[in-house]
């Protein structure tokens, strides 16, 4: 099992793919807009893993300052 967690999605991708594991990418955003987000920054901020070991990932992108 590799914990993906907190980790960077490109990062992660990439040793799945390394190790031939199987993954499902699920991109959440904010219900509100209240922060500037970088979605070319995406971080794994939940994994499952199901039964057939299909890695399920949800990813958010990061949140940055805002520019004043």
């Amino acid at each position: 099992m590799v914990d993906t967690v907190a980790q960077c999605l490109s990062t992660v991708t990439e040793q799945l793919d390394k190790v031939n594991v199987k993954y499902v990418i699920s991109i959440t955003t904010p219900t509100r807009n209240l922060s500037n987000l970088d979605e070319n920054n995406l971080y794994v901020i939940r994994q499952q893993i199901d039964v057939d070991g299909v890695y399920h990932l949800i990813a958010g992108a990061k949140m940055v300052k805002a520019k004043e």
